[in-house]
């Protein structure tokens, strides 16, 4: 795609600069043999590719009647060309020159050839000519196509950015969220630590004064209550360090949101870039049209 756009963008830049007037398409008189006779009629120049316009010119032959072949050429018996004649034989070929493509195609009806002088001539002329305009046209409009599938992808692409900017801005706000709620655990998390640890040095005085009496029943009651809250500190050591391990994952989060929010806020700036050389590509290709019309 990335080379299409940039030879989308060269063609343009080219059209840009030489396409400032109507395409000049010259039918002139011409001969060509063809089954070993030499056939007087006339031909145009068509400057795109051979296999495109010899293609294209076979289908167009199929409007005037059955296309037979024979060592490349086209021969058309029994022919009907509106405004021309009901009966005729074409014999015609697509002949590749350093200028450019040949079209050549000479009109037997059957005791004369349509000819230069010829009152069929113009009309013959005329329609050779408007061939050329669309074959012309038929090659832009595979252009604009081209134009405008790339100026969709590039579209589509920058839609990604933008849905992708969007999430990241989300994601952002709810690693602030989440930080802010960590925060805020690990504070209580220290808080409850604090009172634990005061309650453990209370019970502990407590119990060294229980020692010194006959009361097992008392001394087995805080001997109870100072296990429960030696536990409950080892849970609360143990919290907060996965509350503070979650808190370095936020972090780094934070810091891979950061990065690729630069990212794709550059890739957008060039999507941005894109879409509208592209546009002007599609613009362009389609300002070609009135050259040929």
């Amino acid at each position: 795609m990335k080379l299409l756009i940039t030879l989308l963008i060269c063609l343009n830049l080219t059209f840009l600069v030489t396409a400032q007037t109507k395409k000049e398409i010259a039918v002139m008189s011409g001969h060509s043999e063809i089954q070993q006779v030499d056939r007087k009629g006339m031909q145009v120049l068509i400057e795109l590719d051979e296999k495109f316009v010899s293609k294209n010119w076979a289908q167009k032959l199929k409007e005037f009647g059955k296309v037979e072949t024979d060592k490349g050429n086209f021969i058309l018996h029994g022919a009907s060309i509106p405004d021309i004649s009901t009966a005729c034989t074409i014999y015609s070929n697509v002949v590749s020159t350093s200028k450019g493509v040949f079209v050549f195609w000479a009109i037997d009806l059957g005791s004369e050839y349509i000819i230069e002088g010829h009152s069929k001539y113009d009309a013959a002329k005329k329609k050779l000519r408007d061939y050329a305009a669309g074959i012309y046209i038929a090659d832009v409009n595979v252009q604009i196509a081209a134009a405008e599938s790339a100026l969709n992808s590039s579209v589509k692409n920058q839609e990604k950015l933008v849905k992708l900017s969007e999430t990241l801005k989300s994601d952002t706000q709810k690693n602030a969220k989440e930080k802010t709620e960590l925060e805020r655990k690990i504070d209580e998390n220290s808080k409850e630590l604090k009172v634990l640890e005061s309650e453990e040095l209370r019970v502990e005085g407590r119990l060294k004064d229980v020692k010194a009496t006959e009361n097992h029943e008392e001394q087995q009651k805080l001997l109870k209550e100072s296990l429960s809250i030696t536990n409950n500190i080892e849970k609360n050591k143990q919290q907060k360090v996965s509350l503070e391990n979650k808190l370095k994952e936020n972090e780094k989060d934070r810091l891979q949101l950061i990065e690729d929010t630069k990212t794709n806020a550059s890739n957008i700036a060039a999507s941005n870039e894109e879409v509208a050389k592209m546009a002007k590509a599609v613009e362009v290709v389609k300002e070609k049209l009135k050259i040929y019309q």
